[in-house]
Formats: C-alpha cells, sequence, structure tokens
C-alpha cells in the first residue's frame, strides 16, 4: 500500500508535467503565446514597484522558466474538450512534420539517396492519410448513429403526445412537449458538433447549452414547487432550485469545472503591451522620472538561449504525438530613466487656522519632506492630514480638501516646489469640530420594542438593556470612548475591536448622532447565545490502521456575568500504536485508548490586584486570565495505564492583533503511573535516571512559561510576511518554594529551564508563487536531582511538520544510529522502532509553493536539521557502530545535519488544507561515515530513503 500510495504521487506529478507542454495546442495560426514579459533597466525598489503594471498577464507556468503553460490547456480542455477534430488536426500535423523533416534529409542527400527517402516518405503519408481516412469514418458512423436515434426521438415523443391529447391530458401533453423540445434540442446541439468535427466525448462547454439547461431547471423545479403537497416541501424545493441555479450561474460566467481549474491562454496582444507602456510611464512620473523613455521589443522564446533551445527540442518531440504548436513570444520593455526630480521647497496655504496649528505641532511625523519626488509621497501626506484630522474632532473632514499643486518652472532644472493646500468647505470660514456630549451602550439591540428598556449610568457611559445581563464596570474598561474629548476615528474603531475581543457580541456597530457640535456616540451591540456547542468525529492515523476519535466542547457565555467564558471539552480516541518493545504481541485491536477533559474559564481582565485605574489603562490590550484544569487517562494494552492531573493560570495580552503575549506563572501536573510486570522487565534495560523509565513514574511537574508571537505583513493570509514565536519555560518552581518533596517522596520531580524561537517568513515571488521558510532552534537544560526532562518537554525530530524525510520522533540524536534490534543481533539499516528525543534542536526549511490547478497546489522543499543530547547521553552508544553518544560538539554538529528534500501536494478545501508530501533522504548522520550522503540510493532503495506523510494545513 505505501508503494501505491508513492507511484501513484510521482504518476500525477509526471501527468502535470506532460499537460503543461500541450499549453500551446489550441492556438490558431496567427496567435502566439506571451511566454514571458519583462521591464528592463529598472533595479531596486523601482522594479519590485513595477512588476504589477503589465495590461496582460502570462500563464502560471513550472519549471522555474519553461513556457509548459499546463494550466492553459486544462481551461481549453475544459472549453473545447475531446473529440474527433482534435485527432485529424494532431494526424496532418504529424504529416506536416514529416514533410518538413523529410524536405531536409532529401536536400542533403545524394541521387540515389534522394529516390529512396521520397518513397519512404510516400508510404509515410500514405499511412496517414489511411489513418485520417478512418478516422473519418468513425466520424461519419457517429453522425449517422446520432441522426437515427434522434429520429427515433421524435416518433417516440410525438406518440406519446398525441396519446396524451386523444386522453384528454393536456397538462401531461405540454409536460412532454416540454421534455421533447430540451431533448431534441439537446441531440441536435450534439450533432451539429459532430459535423463540425466538434464532438466532444469528455467535457466541452457550451453557453448556449448552459442557459437552455437553467431555463429548463427553472420550469421543472416550478412545476414541482407549485404541486407541492405541504408548505415544508415547497420550501425543501425552493432551497433546492436556488442552488442548483447558483451552480448553473457559476458555470455561465465562469465556465465548467476544468475551465476553472485553469486559466485562458494568454494569447498575445500588441495592443495591451502599449498599454503597458503608457501604465509604466505613469508609473515613472509617479516618482520622478518626469522624461523617461520606454521602447517595446519582442522576440521569439526559442531564440533567446540555451534553456530556450532545449525547451525547443523537448518540445517539438512532444509535438509529434500530442499535435502542440510552440509558437511563444517574450515581451521586454526596455526604459531610460533620465533625470529624476527633486522636491527643493514645500509651501502650505491653509485657511482653518486651528487646523493649521494642529498640522504644524505634528509637523516632525509627516511624510512629505524634502527630497526625490514620489508621488506616493503626496498619498501618504493627504493620508497623514486626514487621520490627524478625523482623530481630533474633525468628524466631517474629507482628503478632497487637500490639494497639491507641483511647480516645475521656478527652480532650476529637475527641481521642483510642492504646495500644499487645505481648504475650507464651500461658504464656511473654518472646519468643524465636535466632541463628545455622552455615551450610550445598548447591550441588546436586538430585542423588540415590546421589551421595557432600563437606563443606568457608570462613570459618564449609559448603559441601556432589556435585560441587566453585564458587568458596567468591565464594560467600561474596553470602551476608550470619554465624554467631553473631540471626536475619533481611531478609537471608534478601537472601541469595536475590544468589545469583539470578548467574544459575547455577535455584532457591534457604533454610530453618533449629532446636536450642534456635540455627538452622542451609540453603541448598539447584539449578545450571542450563551450556551454553544461544537463536535468533530473521525479518522486519525499515527501509525498502524486509522483509528476513531471524537471531540465534544460546551461554552457558557457570561456565567458569573461579568463577561467570562466558560468552557468543557471532552475528547477520546483509539489508535493502533507501535510497542514501545520491538518483541510485544497484541490480538489485533487497538493498542492505545485514550480520553480526557478540561474545565477552563476565561476572564476579561487581570485577576490580579490592581486599581480601577490600572485596569481601565490595561483594558486597551485585551486583557485575560484563564484559569483550567483537566485529565487525561491513556491505556497501553499490556503495558502501562497513565491519568494526568493538570492545571493552570495564564495572563495574555495584546498589542492590536499583531503582537500576543501569554504570561503562565504557575501550570502543575500530576502524573499517576501503573506498568505491568511485562513493562517493569522492559524499563529495568534502561538506566535509573534515564528519561523513558522515568516517564512511567507517578510524578509531579511544575512550571512557569513565558510565550511572545509576533506577526508581520500579511502572513496570516498566506502573503508576504513572517511571524516569530519565543518561548521560555523554568520547571519545579513549586520544588524551589516548598522542597523536593512537598507532595511525597513517592512522586518523580524536575527541575528544568527551556527556551525556543521559532521564525517563519513566506515572500510571494509571483502571482501563483510563493517562497516560504522556517528556522526553528530550542534548548532545554535539566538541573534537577535526576538530570532530566519530563518525558514531554523533550525535543523531537521528523514527522509531517519537522524533517520529512524521516519518521514522526525518529531522527538522531546527533548520528547515533542502532543496527541492532531489541535481541542484539544485526541489522542492514538503522533501527528506528523507538523515539529518539534530544535536549537541543535545530531545524530549517526552505519551500517552494505554486498553484497548479483549481484547488490543487504543488510544493518542492528541502528540510535540514536535528536533535542532540546536551547534559548527558540518553542512548545506548555501544548499539552505534562508531560508538556516537548523541552528544552535541560543537566541532561535529555541521556533519551531523540531517537533508532531506521532497515534493508535496496541497488540496485547498476551503474549510481545511489537506497536505500530503513525498520525503526523500539526501544526508542521514545515523549512517556509517563515508556511507551518510544517500542521495544515490533513493530509487535503488526507496523503502528505506523515503517517507510519506499526510498532515491538515500548511507545515509551517
Amino acid at each position: 500500500m505505501k508503494q501505491f500510495f508513492k507511484l501513484s504521487q510521482i504518476s500525477l506529478f509526471a501527468g502535470i508535467f506532460l499537460t503543461s507542454c500541450l499549453g500551446s495546442k489550441f492556438l490558431k495560426d496567427d496567435q502566439q503565446i506571451l511566454a514571458k514579459q519583462k521591464i528592463e533597466g529598472l533595479s531596486g525598489s523601482l522594479r519590485d514597484g513595477a512588476k504589477g503594471l503589465y495590461e496582460q498577464s502570462t500563464n502560471s507556468r513550472m519549471l522555474f522558466g519553461y513556457p509548459f503553460v499546463h494550466i492553459a490547456h486544462f481551461y481549453k480542455l475544459g472549453e473545447d474538450g475531446i473529440g474527433y477534430k482534435r485527432d485529424v488536426e494532431r494526424l496532418e500535423l504529424r504529416k506536416n512534420d514529416l514533410k518538413e523533416i523529410f524536405a531536409k534529409r532529401i536536400e542533403k542527400a545524394d541521387s540515389t539517396r534522394k529516390i529512396e527517402l521520397k518513397h519512404t516518405l510516400e508510404k509515410k503519408i500514405a499511412r496517414r492519410n489511411n489513418k485520417i481516412e478512418r478516422v473519418k469514418e468513425r466520424f461519419d458512423k457517429k453522425v449517422n448513429k446520432r441522426e437515427e436515434r434522434l429520429s427515433s426521438l421524435i416518433r417516440r415523443f410525438e406518440q406519446k403526445i398525441q396519446d396524451a391529447n386523444d386522453d384528454g391530458n393536456k397538462k401531461k401533453a405540454n409536460r412532454l412537449e416540454g421534455r421533447f423540445r430540451w431533448k431534441k434540442f439537446r441531440k441536435e446541439q450534439k450533432i451539429e458538433r459532430l459535423k463540425d468535427y466538434e464532438w466532444v466525448g469528455l467535457w466541452y462547454f457550451d453557453p448556449d447549452v448552459e442557459k437552455a439547461e437553467k431555463d429548463s431547471l427553472i420550469t421543472k423545479f416550478d412545476h414541482k414547487i407549485q404541486h407541492a403537497s405541504t408548505d415544508k416541501k415547497r420550501q425543501k424545493l425552493r432551497n433546492k432550485k436556488a442552488k442548483k441555479i447558483d451552480k448553473k450561474n457559476k458555470t455561465i460566467k465562469q465556465g465548467n469545472q476544468l475551465m476553472r481549474w485553469g486559466e485562458e491562454p494568454a494569447i498575445y496582444n500588441h495592443t495591451s503591451s502599449k498599454l503597458t507602456v503608457e501604465k509604466i510611464d505613469q508609473y515613472l512620473n509617479s516618482k520622478g522620472y518626469f522624461d523617461a523613455k520606454i521602447q517595446i521589443d519582442t522576440a521569439n522564446y526559442d531564440s533567446l538561449n540555451f534553456t530556450g533551445r532545449f525547451g525547443r527540442n523537448v518540445r517539438n518531440w512532444f509535438s509529434r504525438w500530442f499535435g502542440a504548436k510552440h509558437r511563444y513570444v517574450n515581451v521586454d520593455y526596455h526604459v531610460d530613466l533620465n533625470n529624476r526630480y527633486y522636491i527643493d521647497s514645500i509651501q502650505y496655504h491653509i485657511e482653518d487656522t486651528v487646523l493649521r496649528a494642529l498640522i504644524f505641532e505634528s509637523i516632525k511625523e509627516s511624510p512629505l519632506k524634502k527630497g526625490f519626488y514620489d508621488q506616493s509621497t503626496l498619498s501618504e501626506e493627504r493620508d497623514f492630514i486626514y487621520d490627524l484630522a478625523v482623530n481630533n474632532g474633525y468628524y466631517e473632514f474629507s482628503k478632497q480638501y487637500i490639494q497639491f499643486q507641483i511647480d516645475s518652472t521656478q527652480l532650476g532644472q529637475d527641481s521642483l516646489i510642492v504646495r500644499e493646500l487645505i481648504k475650507n468647505p464651500p461658504q464656511q470660514s473654518e472646519h468643524k469640530i465636535y466632541y463628545l456630549d455622552s455615551v450610550v451602550f445598548i447591550t441588546d439591540a436586538s430585542i423588540r420594542e415590546t421589551y421595557s428598556r432600563t437606563n443606568e449610568s457608570y462613570r459618564d457611559i449609559t448603559f441601556s438593556f432589556a435585560k441587566n445581563r453585564y458587568s458596567k464596570k468591565v464594560l467600561e474598561w474596553r470602551i476608550p470612548l470619554e465624554q467631553d474629548d473631540p471626536y475619533s476615528r481611531d478609537l471608534t474603531l478601537e472601541t469595536q475591536r475590544q468589545l469583539s475581543y470578548l467574544d459575547n457580541f455577535k455584532f457591534i456597530n457604533i454610530n453618533y448622532d449629532t446636536t450642534g457640535n456635540y455627538f452622542v456616540a451609540n453603541i448598539f451591540t447584539s449578545p450571542f447565545d450563551k450556551f454553544q456547542t461544537s463536535s468533530e468525529f473521525g479518522l486519525s492515523r499515527a501509525q498502524g490502521r486509522p483509528g476513531p476519535f471524537v471531540n465534544v466542547n460546551l461554552k457558557n457565555r457570561n456565567t458569573f456575568r461579568t463577561l467570562e467564558i466558560l468552557s468543557f471539552d471532552a475528547n477520546a480516541k483509539l489508535e493502533d500504536l507501535q510497542s514501545v518493545r520491538e518483541n510485544a504481541e497484541f490480538d489485533g485491536n487497538y493498542t492505545s485508548r485514550q480520553f480526557g477533559g478540561e474545565a477552563a474559564i476565561t476572564f476579561p481582565q487581570f485577576l490580579f490586584p490592581l486599581g480601577s485605574y490600572y485596569k481601565n489603562k490595561i483594558g486597551r490590550f485585551n486583557p485575560k486570565t484563564r484559569i483550567s484544569f483537566g485529565f487525561s487517562f491513556e491505556d497501553r494494552v499490556s503495558e502501562y495505564r497513565r491519568i494526568i492531573y493538570q492545571g493552570t493560570w495564564a495572563y495574555s495580552w495584546q498589542v492590536k492583533d499583531q503582537v500576543k503575549y501569554i504570561l503562565t506563572p504557575f501550570q502543575l501536573s500530576l502524573t499517576d503511573a501503573t506498568t505491568t510486570d511485562d513493562f517493569d522487565e522492559f524499563l529495568a534495560t534502561f538506566d535509573e535516571n534515564n528519561p523513558y523509565a522515568l516517564a512511567f513514574n507517578s510524578s509531579v511537574v511544575s512550571s512557569t512559561a513565558f510565550q511572545m508571537d509576533i506577526s508581520f505583513g500579511d502572513y496570516a493570509h498566506g502573503r508576504d510576511g513572517g511571524y516569530m514565536r519565543l518561548n521560555a519555560e523554568m520547571g519545579g518552581n513549586l520544588n524551589n518554594i516548598f522542597g523536593e518533596s512537598f507532595l511525597g517522596d513517592s512522586l518523580e520531580t524536575y527541575k528544568y529551564a527551556k527556551a525556543q524561537i521559532d521564525l517563519r517568513k513566506i515572500e510571494r515571488l509571483t502571482r501563483n508563487t510563493n517562497l516560504a521558510a522556517r528556522l526553528n532552534i530550542g534548548l532545554a537544560y535539566p538541573y534537577g536531582a535526576n538530570r532530566s526532562l519530563p518525558y514531554e518537554k523533550y525535543f523531537f525530530a521528523g514527522g509531517s511538520s519537522s524533517i520529512r524525510a524521516w519518521k514522526p520522533r525518529r531522527l538522531g540524536p546527533g548520528a547515533y544510529g542502532s543496527f541492532e534490534d531489541a535481541d542484539g543481533n544485526p541489522l542492514e539499516e538503522i533501527n528506528d522502532n523507538n523515539e529518539q528525543r534530544g535536549e537541543l534542536l535545530i531545524e530549517s526549511s526552505i519551500e517552494l509553493r505554486q498553484d497548479l490547478v483549481g484547488f490543487l497546489e504543488g510544493a518542492v522543499f528541502i528540510d535540514a536539521g536535528n536533535i542532540w543530547q546536551v547534559r548527558q547521553s540518553l542512548v545506548n552508544a555501544d548499539k552505534d557502530p562508531e560508538g556516537d553518544d548523541g552528544l552535541f560538539k560543537f566541532e561535529n554538529f555541521v556533519d551531523e545535519i540531517a537533508v532531506g528534500a521532497g515534493v508535496g501536494l496541497r488540496f485547498d478545501l476551503q474549510f481545511l488544507i489537506f497536505r500530503v508530501d513525498l520525503g526523500l533522504k539526501l544526508f542521514d548522520p545515523g549512517q556509517k561515515r563515508g556511507e551518510r550522503f544517500v542521495g544515490n540510493e533513493i530509487f535503488s532503495n526507496f523503502d528505506r530513503n523515503s517517507e510519506i506523510n499526510i498532515g491538515i494545513g500548511y507545515p509551517f
């Protein structure tokens, strides 16, 4: 089965590659594919800003520069389909290719050889002609059969309609006539396409046919709705009709599914190139290059470089089989920039004296400075003035009052005077400033007016409610709007944001009522349902057979009327996990049974002795306190049972949406473990302080942790941006305070320090291509008496989100690799039956992601990294052929970096991304020295050097 999946994945990639060679198959004689376009003469930020100026876009391509427009082929395949016309065209093209090839051979041959070649050519052309005739004969038979079917259809329906009229059943006769017209229309359309050699066996898009099908659907459902017996059935039919009509409208507008997966071929258009020149000229003018010159240069793709010549040879070979027409064109826009203009002087003309004073107070923050001219700076200045005004009471201020004049006549060459003009409203001497007279909070705006409302004031805010549900104090902390302050748009948006963070209101709307120069701020909210449930179930697989799982969640909002959220989570699953003992035998049932639950309550404030003044200030940072208690039960058949009880007290806050902090001052975990006699014998083979043995002792772990998440750019949406996560944790705090045995001598205790940094970056290269990179480094240091970490606190490498060419948790530590089984018998390959753990983690990945077709995305990746042990060796170095103990040594660690590469597919299903990656080992540090490069053994030993990983979401 594993080999089948790997072979299927490779076949899919090969299929996409081959179809990419057909993207120009559908070109007409006077058409060319726009393969590539670029702007010459620009560099740096100027070049980056010009990327989106092309009037016409090229098709998405594969293989970095080769004009393999596979997506265009999908589009045309969905539009034209597959039929006899395609076969005839392909055979005619092959015949013409033969003539061209033999013409060159005949020209170079001697007289005797010329006669032989001409005779051979005649025979080959005759065979091609015979094949074309056979295709046409099959076509004629198909036409005759279709016409016979149409005649039979006409006779059959005419008889049915006549019988219905004879019986006096007009409704049935009308319904039959409608069906008859539709079926006759479809068959006539197919015959017409056949006669034009356009019959389609698969796909094909005809807007007229789709519109006719839509009209038929409407007629069909209208008839059913009219004759439905109950209102419930009628409503069900209306919903079904709406879904089908929406689907049909989507097909009419965007094409069939195959067309939507693809892209319309980018046929080169010289008019579009001229429009691109105009856009480039406007762009350069906006950057101060008013004297720039632009020229267009077009060239055939194949004449440019070695890549083009090699691609031509490959494509010509495929053309003999597929009938592709390979006409590609490159377009270069050559730019001569000349001198750039410079802002020498800035003049302000502001009619409103109060506004002028406000602007001059903030003049140092203004983006408009002396320097090279850039129109975007003027836009930034306009935004700056607008934001300054609307956040200082100027509610009616508009950007249309801000104007700029550019004067290049008064100063020397290439020098400019910029005049900034801010006008007053028509027929007014100044801009009006608005102040907040009062703030009104309507907590349940969705409740009908039949309920009587109560108004109560708290700290200058009037709360209006039909039911008194919420703490006014907590709500006031989240409202930065204050009485008698000037109107501020930023504070209005911040109020909406802070109230949405509470997760108690489904919508928040703020509007203002005007009385003179004063506003009444009305905050309208509508509450979520008090109780909310969610559940998920399915199959999960870590090893062996997939096992069922179920998760259930219950959320109770505003439990104690201070906007807290009480949640209960429960989960259960069965897994078929490999035993930690190599020789263990089971009866074939699931080997791991797990269930657990957690109760948590989240308060929208810090539960800490702070005064109202500080809580009010902190309220702008979305403070939360989360207290949770939970347990998990795990039963591994014939091995052990563990029950883990855990309690957590954590604070979180954030700065807007980019930076989030989590401080966990208290976390306590208590483990109660029991093991079988057979498993005790297995654990006895380890050292007394080995983490593997300690993990199955009853234990207590206390810790304090801090986490910071920072996102840059648009990382959350998979576009240009970055992400950084910092973690720091100290374990054993309660032991330091109350002593090592504060809960009893029978419990194992741990002391450790742990830190980790995770850096991620996504760079958009083209419209359909992203480059993603990750660096993950972590270090844990145990300093307790047992010199060990809790098992869950170790680092692991390998798996779908780590080094993907290795199995989960099977890489490392360092260059360690055991070539013995549990009984000490030698093995030819590394024994990877046991998990490997480390105290130091270094891993990095780089991944190129490209949209392939529709919901399908492809990826090429390289992963590198490993884990090491720092404090003590946790492996049996005697089992390693070279005695490696897995400890980190600076002089050797570069040679112990594992490297893997591979390809993957991502299926974007809207609600989740399903991922399949094929990882291939290139450098395996667990092998013996001199044999660690295994890239040359990928295919000769495919099972050992490859791994398929399945996951949900991107790996990073």
